[in-house]
């Protein structure tokens, strides 16, 4: 039943519903054909057993100023070869060369950004020199040679000197909120996914699509100008020494506490009293088995924190952190919404604990997830701040949880995503809760832009892009929730995160 399950999945996603009953046999693209051949992927939708993952280890020094939205970096990174290949080049991508003038692009961005992207200012691999006439710029990738390979089963460890001016003025997914605010995502020089579809991910960040990493382990040390606070993926190593008691006493009790507590107020910020004098300015974070790092930075902004027990087994429990703008009631409401979307996601909606001991909603722009962390619009209207709030904390499941591959399925995190947390706007009291799979199901079904959901996420543009990823697939997943019974939808749900956690799934 739970393959048979799977499988309807799988069909409702590559044929539009009218003609899924007149289709005898599913498409596998050529790729996954050949991934099935090898063993690493099988039919059933189970991992094969030959799949493999990639992985690194990154140890990564940052100093940053906000004010400047200059970063300057050295990062050393273990990277594993699990697959069966020997690998003779290795592909580095560099988000922010997306603000170079030549780059393509499918957002707009602001002119006054132009930059000359990451300045790579030195390369080695296992203590070997790569000259820069040895780089290869492919879009927003570098690609350098490995000296005598990377051979199956084994490392290498690559250090890179480096440092980027951040954007001003643009946000995309990122940037500055104020003179000494801001959230800095999509930074590091990052080494892309070797999989055994694809071989080398090589697709060109153009700021539309989103995520498709590997699961690594970070230590990241980010040295700040003192008067500034970090709020990070991962957990905070040196807390005790760089809070004032009164404000650590304070998270140490959020994080037993069923009801909000300020953790930090704008009177804290009049007293002086949340930093120790004799601070470090440097703040050290680690996270292990995730698929990226996000920070945010700022002088001013206020703290509210709460908890909730996500597993009633281990009665291990996730603290939510609102972190927003003084003088606005925007934020005041959030970790209470946080609280309650991931109570609902653990122990209703999805069943299966919160993955992460932390998740920190920054008042920013938008709404974009990160692996403990979004970065959200504020809005005065509070349906809106319940829609954004639960969405991207949802988020912690597909793509985090479970590494599905956004630049080429967007549909698979961004349909789920869509769908699974109404719940949580409708105990809010928003009727409208379902207003992507009614915009699909009226302006798009049918019509010449009703793309099959079989074409990857990178050969979509804007409107195509959100109607496809968001309206249509959530509208599958509503149908099929209704045709399966709620119950045995969330065990098919449950049983595929449970096959695929940690890993990357495809929908063939």
């Amino acid at each position: 039943m739970k393959n048979t399950c799977l499988l309807i999945i799988v069909s409702l996603s590559f044929f539009s519903f009218k003609g899924l009953s007149q289709e005898s046999k599913l498409f596998i693209p050529v790729e996954h054909q050949k991934a099935i051949h090898k063993g690493s992927r099988n039919t059933d939708g189970t991992p094969g057993e030959h799949y493999f993952q990639n992985r690194a280890d990154y140890v990564i020094n940052v100093r940053f100023d906000p004010k400047t939205a200059k970063l300057e970096g050295n990062e050393s990174v273990t990277y594993y070869n699990n697959s069966p290949d020997t690998l003779k080049n290795l592909v580095i991508r560099l988000y922010p060369n997306l603000f170079k003038p030549e780059t393509v692009r499918q957002v707009p961005i602001d002119t006054d950004d132009y930059s000359k992207g990451v300045d790579i200012k030195s390369i080695s691999i296992n203590g070997i020199e790569i000259p820069a006439s040895k780089f290869r710029y492919h879009g927003t990738n570098l690609i350098i040679p490995i000296p005598s390979g990377l051979s199956p089963s084994l490392s290498f460890k690559i250090k890179i000197d480096w440092s980027v001016d951040l954007p001003n003025k643009t946000l995309i997914r990122m940037g500055r909120y104020d003179t000494s605010t801001y959230f800095v995502a999509y930074w590091y020089p990052q080494i892309a996914v070797y999989d055994d579809i694809s071989g080398w991910c090589t697709e060109s960040y153009t700021g539309l699509y989103e995520f498709y990493n590997d699961y690594n382990n970070f230590d990241i040390k980010i040295e700040v100008p003192a008067n500034c606070l970090i709020w990070a993926t991962g957990d905070l190593q040196n807390g005790k020494d760089i809070f004032h008691p009164n404000i650590f006493s304070r998270i140490e009790k959020a994080k037993q506490s069923d009801t909000v507590i300020k953790v930090i107020t704008n009177e804290d910020y009049k007293e002086e009293k949340i930093l120790q004098k004799r601070t470090s300015p440097v703040w050290h974070f680690k996270a292990n088995n995730v698929s990226d790092f996000a920070f945010g930075v700022s002088d001013s902004y206020i703290w509210d924190a709460v908890s909730v027990e996500v597993d009633s087994y281990t009665h291990r429990r996730a603290l939510i952190n609102s972190v927003y703008k003084k003088g606005t009631t925007a934020g005041e409401g959030v970790a209470e919404i946080g609280r309650y979307t991931i109570l609902k996601l653990s122990t209703d909606l999805i069943g299966v604990p919160y993955p992460y001991p932390h998740n920190t909603i920054w008042e920013g722009h938008g709404g974009m997830e990160f692996p403990m962390m979004c970065n959200n619009g504020a809005s005065d209207n509070s349906i809106h701040e319940v829609f954004v709030t639960s969405h991207e904390i949802s988020h912690s499941y597909f793509p985090f949880m479970v590494g599905t591959n956004e630049i080429y399925y967007a549909w698979i995190d961004e349909g789920l995503i869509t769908f699974i947390p109404k719940a949580v706007e409708m105990d809010y009291g928003n009727a409208n809760a379902h207003y992507y799979i009614n915009s699909y199901n009226k302006y798009a079904m049918g019509s010449i832009n009703d793309i099959p959901m079989a074409v990857p996420t990178t050969h979509l543009t804007q409107n195509t892009y959100f109607m496809q990823n968001y309206g249509r697939a959530a509208a599958g997943f509503y149908f099929l929730d209704d045709m399966l019974g709620k119950d045995t939808f969330k065990t098919v749900l449950k049983t595929f995160i449970r096959r695929w956690e940690s890993k990357h799934p495809t929908p063939t």
